[in-house]
């Protein structure tokens, strides 16, 4: 069998029929597969007229400016010949980040040109049309970037040959699928550790999310999958029927909402996206869930995306299933894009659910349904936004408090917004609690994509937070700070006006406004940044994770933060990711020492009626708070982490051309010394995500494949070299029977 990645005639796993587990890898004995190479396209048609398409390309559509059949139109379709040669000519219209891409009916890259976002230059790009041939698209603004391709039968093109690019314009040579992957050691990350991977589940899991331990005894683990499956997953592999399918409670991944019903595209960054479970799992069986739902119709109504939810479900006594009819909504967060919807979830030290939150997606933060908030110079954003929503935060709730009657059933709401009836509460050390004008569920703010949440057995919070058009960063996160989006990425001022100029805005605030509800603090900078691309080489597209190290197992990662990059391939189409890892200074101290940022209280001038529309818990809190952040008709929105696709992924993240970052941009001696690890066998995935067991060790969720499709997922745990298996590409199934 052959799936669209071009993978082809594996020897298919089957499933144990007497136990109901897919085995994994350490249970069966090594197979021998053929792989299928995926054919080069883009041979000159010999004989044939080279045929030009003349586009202007900004945020809201492609428009049609030669030949004159598609003169002014949007998005035209394109009519192709196969065999025959095209060129493409297109120029960018409003100095955002802008490529041109080539795909299949899945999403996967044919030809591209690279990321460009010089407002008035221009970029050519020449091919050969294959039946193949679907759509193009700006990978960076798939939403409003997106046009049909029809190829109708013609010459077939010669596989392998090269592509020539036509003379007399800025021209760019098309990208071939294969992206080469940095070399470890080389550009911007050192070389670090040698470790090798022992594959521990596959099978079932398309594009797994997130990772739990309950710490039960038994040495399972739960996994999330991004199509809507709670897994179980032992030694012996992933059993293949789901502990719990939330599936029909979430958007059907592909299919957009409001503004957006009318695209199409297999990338998607929501879906399930987060599982923990509760601290006294073994006494109590609750474990919670973050997925996206459906909008309602009062925000359908507004062209609202979808909502974020986190649910409570309790598991059977033996743990081998989790009821579907329990579910207890706690938060319903509504959600203006499709992309930027966080993902895992953790509880910490305290017995509180920590739930990282973005920014509510697009671009820049301040799109469709994004706040003004303080920072005039650019507009926006939910980040800094305390008043109307819970995006763009790091949300903290009490799950063993609440009113009983804010139970809530599949797909229904919460009662509320009175904080009497939420289904939580309020822990009382929450910065912004008792300070008008704010949300009590705030616990730090300031993030675009938080894609990664951990508690270190000393109690220090990591969370990484997806970048957009520069750079990648991870902070340990504080009560009540600011982490500084969109007034900064990273370390750096950030601009939405010109958010791939590297030169940009060099002057921005270093801390908030004194006055309520913000108190004047300092913001605060990340312990890990990397850029997207260093000294004209691809470093990484979209942060995820991670971990701190706390076994002696691989005794040269311990202590050290391990977290990962989705993929190296700025095209989106190759599973490049990468693992690295950021050692702390020898005087990081434990959690809570000088960990907390005292917030403000002075009293805010709008009443508390105000404030509670906001809450996100209710029908009504969903209807005003969208209103309030935005229904302005601006549909222009572009992909960020993944998710559930950080995928990224971004993936996740946004990629542009090479920006001209070096060595001098980057505040290596503000940061942690961040190292790439080496594995011994290679390593050719898609990073999704990462997990921790209750013993320290680290283990990373991948796939091989951008989008949430297929069977190609797999759990793989971080070991010494010497104990690592080959589970390249080469001997991975890439689908499941049984």
């Amino acid at each position: 069998m052959t799936d669209s990645s071009g993978e082809a005639d594996r020897p298919v796993e089957q499933t144990d029929e007497t136990t109901g587990w897919h085995p994994t890898r350490r249970r069966l004995l090594e197979v021998g597969a053929a792989t299928g190479a995926v054919a080069g396209f883009g041979a000159l048609a010999l004989g044939r007229q080279q045929r030009t398409y003349r586009f202007g390309g900004e945020v809201s559509a492609w428009t049609g400016e030669e030949p004159e059949a598609i003169a002014g139109e949007e998005n035209p379709t394109l009519e192709l010949t196969a065999g025959t040669e095209y060129e493409v000519v297109w120029e960018n219209l409003d100095g955002a980040a802008h490529d041109f891409t080539i795909q299949d009916d899945q999403g996967e890259t044919i030809t591209a040109t690279e990321t460009m976002s010089e407002e008035g230059a221009t970029r050519s790009l020449t091919f050969t049309a294959t039946e193949e041939m679907a759509q193009y698209i700006c990978t960076v603004h798939p939403n409003t970037m997106i046009g049909d391709i029809e190829v109708t039968e013609g010459a077939t093109a010669t596989p392998g040959a090269e592509t020539e690019t036509a003379a007399g314009t800025e021209t760019e040579t098309a990208t071939e699928t294969g992206t080469e992957a940095p070399g470890v050691g080389a550009g911007f990350f050192e070389a670090g550790a040698e470790v090798g991977v022992q594959q521990v589940a596959d099978g079932p899991l398309t594009a797994p999310t997130d990772f739990a331990d309950p710490d039960d005894g038994t040495g399972r683990f739960f996994v999330t999958d991004q199509t809507g499956e709670l897994y179980l997953v032992r030694e012996n592999g992933v059993r293949d029927e789901p502990l719990l399918d939330v599936s029909d409670r979430m958007v059907e991944l592909g299919t957009f909402y409001g503004l957006y019903a009318s695209q199409t595209q297999d990338y998607d960054e929501r879906g399930l996206l987060g599982v923990t479970t509760h601290p006294e799992f073994t006494d109590n069986g609750r474990v919670y869930l973050h997925y996206s739902a459906p909008p309602t119709e009062e925000l359908a109504s507004i062209n609202w995306d979808h909502v974020e939810v986190v649910s409570e479900f309790t598991a059977n006594e033996d743990g081998t299933a989790v009821d579907p009819d329990s579910e207890r909504q706690l938060l319903r967060i509504p959600h203006p894009q499709y992309n930027h919807d966080g993902g895992p979830i953790a509880f910490g030290p305290d017995g509180y659910l920590y739930v990282p939150m973005g920014d509510g997606g697009g671009a820049n933060d301040d799109m469709y349904g994004h706040a003004d908030d303080w920072y005039e110079a650019n507009d926006g954003g939910n980040g800094q936004d305390l008043r109307h929503n819970l995006l763009g935060d790091v949300i903290r709730i009490d799950v063993d408090a609440g009113a009983d009657d804010g139970t809530a059933t599949p797909g229904g709401t919460p009662t509320g917004p009175d904080e009497e009836e939420l289904p939580y509460g309020i822990p009382d050390d929450n910065p912004f609690v008792d300070v008008d004008d704010a949300m009590d569920e705030i616990y730090a703010y300031g993030f675009r994509n938080p894609f990664g949440i951990d508690f270190d057995s000393e109690g220090n919070l990591f969370v990484s937070d997806a970048g957009q058009n520069l750079w990648e960063e991870a902070s340990v996160v504080e009560r009540g700070g600011n982490y500084g989006w969109n007034v900064k990425e990273g370390t750096h001022c950030f601009s939405t006006e010109e958010p791939s100029d590297v030169e940009g805005i060099t002057d921005c605030p270093d801390s908030e406004p004194d006055e309520a509800p913000y108190d004047g603090s300092e913001l605060i900078d990340p312990i890990v940044e990397y850029p997207h691309v260093y000294e004209g080489q691809s470093v990484g597209i979209t942060i995820v994770g991670g971990h701190r190290y706390e076994n002696d197992t691989v005794a040269e990662l311990e202590g050290a933060y391990v977290f990962g990059d989705w993929s190296a391939d700025p095209g989106r189409a190759e599973p490049l990711g990468r693992v690295f890892t950021a050692t702390p200074p020898d005087d990081f101290g434990a959690g809570g020492e000088g960990a907390e940022t005292e917030t403000g209280t002075a009293a805010g001038t709008e009443t508390a009626a105000e404030t509670e529309t906001a809450t996100g818990t209710g029908t009504a809190a969903e209807t005003e708070t969208a209103a309030e952040t935005g229904t302005d008709s601006e549909t222009g929105t572009d992909s960020g982490t993944g998710t559930g696709t950080p995928q990224s992924d971004e993936t996740p993240g946004e990629e542009e051309e090479t920006p001209g970052i070096g060595a001098g941009d980057v505040p290596r001696d503000e940061l942690w010394e961040m190292a790439e690890l080496q594995f011994a066998d290679g390593f050719d995935w898609f990073v999704r995500q990462f997990g921790q067991d209750r013993n320290g060790e680290i283990y990373v969720l991948v796939n091989r494949r951008g989008v949430p499709d297929g069977e190609t997922g797999a759990v793989l745990q971080i070991v010494p070299p010497e104990q690592g298996e080959d589970v390249s590409a080469t001997d991975t199934p890439t689908e499941t029977e049984g």
